[in-house]
Formats: C-alpha cells, structure tokens, sequence
C-alpha cells in the first residue's frame, strides 16, 4: 500500500540478489580497486528541505508491541499509548495480513475460510489494537480503539497521509485527527482498504489520534510523516554547477529520443546495469521481482526507501552516460555510490544526493 518520498521503514532494504554470472560474494560490495576516490563532491552545506518518510511496519514482527516509535529519517521519536474499545487492550499490537494466525481476524484475512479483506493481500504489517483475549488467542480487537501518538521529539512533524484497514463497513469508521481537529475519515464506498488524506496538513501541536470506531474493525498503515530539515547541497551552489536531468524526464515517453548516445535503452536490465538488486522492494512495488526490471520500468517505481533509491540511480546513470549533459558524476562513481548504499550505507542520504545531482539545469528539456 503504499507511498512515497524519501524514505521507509524497511527491515530487509538492505538484502541483495547478486545478478547471476557476476562474480563476488553473495553481497554486493563496493569495488574496492576501482578508480573511484570518494571524491565525489558531496555535501559541504546544506539546505532546508521537506522531507518525508512512510512507517509501514514491516520491520517490525507479527505480534510485535508498539509504545513508542523511533524515525531516523527524520530525526524524530514519539510514544504510541492505545485507549480501547469495549475490552480490548490498552496495547498497539503489530499484525501480519498474510498469517492465518491467530484466528478469530477474517476481516484482516485476504485468503482462507471467512476472509472478508480480498484487498488486504499485499498488505503485510499493520497497526492494530491488541483483542482482549489477549493476541496470541484473539489477534486484533474486534471493537476497534484509538491510537494516541504524542510527545513527538521534533516542533515541526506533518502528516502526510496514511491508510485504513477494514473501512467498507460504513462510513467514518475509521479517523484521522491531529490536536483534536478531525482531518480526514474513511468512506464506505471507497473500499476495505482505503487511503486517509488529510483536508490540512498542520504542524502537530500536541497529539494525533487515529481511531477506529468500536462498532467497527480493523487497523492503520503506511503512516507518512514530514518534516522540514537540513539535507545536503554540492560545493559550488545549490545545484552543484553541473547539469542534470530527473528521473520523471526520463520516464517520460516523449523524451525517449534521449536515451540515444546513453549506451543505455529502456530495455535494459536494472541487474544487468548496476551489477545486483535488492532482494526485494518498498511498497507498494514490494510484488514485483527486482532482477526482472527494466531500466524504464525502475523510473516509474512507486514509493520510497530502495524504490526511490533505484528511481535516482537510474537517473544518474543516464545523465552520466549521455554526452549531452555535462553531469557531475561518472557511471562508475554512480555505481559505487549505489552499491554502498545497499551493501549496508545510508539510503536515504545516498537518494537525496543523487537527486540533487540529478535535478540541476536539464540542457535536454
């Protein structure tokens, strides 16, 4: 299910499929004797940027207790405390949609016996208030609660949007409010799973609530918060002083006369080009088989985390390769910046640099 931006909170971003016939270890590693110096003119100053970040819940496990929420991305941390509804528990549970275990959820089930959430396949992790009977017997509450997010350690965090789980019941069953204000609820006739936007987006002054009404069931996802913060600008000015064109102008059809003289083609195996893939990606792409992507296919990838990284990737490689554009990187210091990143560096850093080479003057549009 799910969004976009800078980043996810992704327990195997960092998992790799080595593509077959390279040579190496099961991971892929920067090529410690290539030419490339680290000196690729990376971020002396900074500049202030909104960037934000989707808490999907998958590196956490199923049954996995919430009561509080770390956010490196952002530089942030917040305590998740649950109000209950006619006996469920006071606790925030995790739940994985694709168990059969415990019974008692069909309506978090997309499969099997009395499954009522065909469109909860693919949704992995979700949020959810803990049953009474306890999770190990009874899972997710069938009353509904409110989950209570406060004492955010940042002054200035924003939400972006979420999703809701097991909404088609009726409508308003499930709610966004922030410092009391209701923003956004479900509708019944858009769907069990459904998107909650916000009608405003102000900065959290105290709390957030996101409730699921006691006559109803169900669980949240995909929770995007942002955040203004510093991130880093090339030496030189803020763009760098090259030039770049962005991904979203290589995606586009009507520029595929520039592909030209890239040594590159829209057909072109992502594997194949950055020598290996993550062994899986972000939602909402997570179904998708890395190893089999082509370049032009990696361009439109949804999301954040990994999908975002590889969107920038292929991006940079194509500006480094195209002679009509005098970008600031060179295939190889592209790769290597990318297979740093995915071997076990910082992602999100790496996507956001990538994307400011990426976006300077484009002397092709």
């Amino acid at each position: 299910m799910r969004l976009r931006f800078e980043h996810s909170l992704l327990g195997s971003a960092g998992a790799l499929i080595l593509l077959a016939g390279c040579t190496g270890g099961s991971v892929l590693e920067p090529d410690r004797e290539s030419s490339f110096d680290g000196s690729i003119p990376l971020a002396a100053v900074a500049s202030v940027e909104e960037v934000c970040t989707t808490i999907d819940f998958e590196s956490f496990a199923h049954g996995d207790q919430i009561s509080s929420m770390v956010v490196p991305e952002l530089e942030l941390e917040f305590y998740v405390t649950v109000w209950p509804s006619n006996g469920g528990l006071a606790s925030a549970r995790v739940y994985d949609t694709d168990t059969m275990s415990p019974p008692g959820d069909p309506f978090l089930a997309w499969a099997g016996a009395g499954s009522t959430c065909p469109e909860c396949i693919g949704a992995g992790n979700v949020l959810v208030v803990e049953d009474g009977a306890g999770f190990d017997s009874g899972g997710a509450s069938d009353f509904g609660g409110t989950f209570f997010l406060d004492r955010f350690s940042q002054p200035d965090v924003r939400i972006r949007g979420l999703t809701a789980l097991g909404a088609g019941s009726f409508d308003d069953s499930h709610r966004l409010l922030i410092d009391a204000e209701p923003l956004a609820t479900s509708l019944a006739t858009a769907g069990v799973v459904q998107p909650l936007t916000p009608s405003s987006e102000p900065v959290i002054q105290s709390f957030v609530e996101l409730v699921v009404l006691s006559s109803a069931q169900g669980g949240f996802d995909d929770l995007m918060l942002c955040r203004m913060m510093e991130v880093p600008e090339e030496p030189g000015g803020t763009q760098g002083g090259g030039e770049g064109c962005g991904f979203s102008f290589w995606r586009n059809p009507q520029h595929a006369d520039s592909w030209s003289g890239t040594g590159l083609s829209p057909e072109s195996n992502l594997a194949a080009v950055l020598g290996g893939v993550p062994a899986t990606l972000a939602k909402p792409e997570h179904k998708l088989a890395p190893a089999e992507l082509t370049l032009a296919q990696s361009l439109g990838l949804r999301g954040s985390g990994v999908n975002k990284l590889l969107r920038e990737t292929v991006a940079a490689m194509l500006n480094a390769g195209s002679g009509g554009v005098n970008f600031d990187l060179t295939p190889d210091q592209v790769i290597e910046l990318y297979a740093s990143a995915i071997a076990g560096g910082d992602i999100g850093t790496t996507s956001r640099t990538l994307k400011t080479f990426n976006n300077q003057a484009c002397p092709l549009d």
